[in-house]
């Protein structure tokens, strides 16, 4: 029984063997340098979850109520993205229940806080309570990812428009930047 396993064993090594070296021979190592590689990388930008008490420690005589929040951009400052980058998809979704209208506001900023990109939408108000879905996505222009190339925080803006009370309800918001390199020369 030990001498078949064996003999099975040496014509599978050898079938192999055989796959792999014949595979070898088409390769054309002379033309590597035409290798042009296209990875698109998922990175989470901004996910919070607001209710009514997140927007009361503002001053609620105002009709605009902000809540703000800063994340660092730690992947734009990588010099093999920041050589490469070649397109950006940025997606928000979210999941509002306050009966009021709100805009969301991202901005992208460089090491001295200032402004290069602006990203700005309305969130839809909900209707008697029911979750209001907004979802947005804008892909960038070339001169757009320059900006964002400039950048290295981001400050999420979210403002809730008020008659003075706050309203109950919830908003949920998610998103992420989907950035596509291209990598050449290797």
């Amino acid at each position: 029984m030990g001498y078949y396993r064996r003999i099975n064993f040496v014509i599978v090594l050898l079938l192999q063997l055989l796959v792999v070296t014949s595979c070898v021979s088409d390769i054309d190592l002379d033309r590597i340098d035409e290798v042009v590689l296209t990875p698109r990388i998922d990175a989470d930008l901004v996910f919070f979850t607001l209710s009514a008490s997140d927007f009361e420690t503002a001053n609620t005589n105002t009709a605009q109520l902000v809540v703000r929040d800063t994340t660092r951009l730690e992947f734009l400052d990588d010099n093999v993205v920041q050589e490469n980058l070649k397109e950006i998809e940025l997606t928000y979704r979210s999941d509002n229940t306050f009966n009021s209208a709100l805009i969301n506001r991202s901005l992208f900023l460089d090491d001295a806080g200032v402004i290069q990109y602006e990203v700005s939408f309305p969130i839809n108000a909900s209707q008697n309570g029911e979750v209001a879905t907004t979802r947005y996505q804008v892909i960038l222009s070339e001169e757009d990812i320059e900006a964002i190339r400039n950048s290295i925080q981001l400050v999420n803006e979210v403002t809730l428009f008020t008659n003075g009370i706050v309203n109950e309800g919830v908003l949920t918001l998610q998103s992420k930047a989907v950035y596509s390199l291209e990598l050449s020369d290797l």
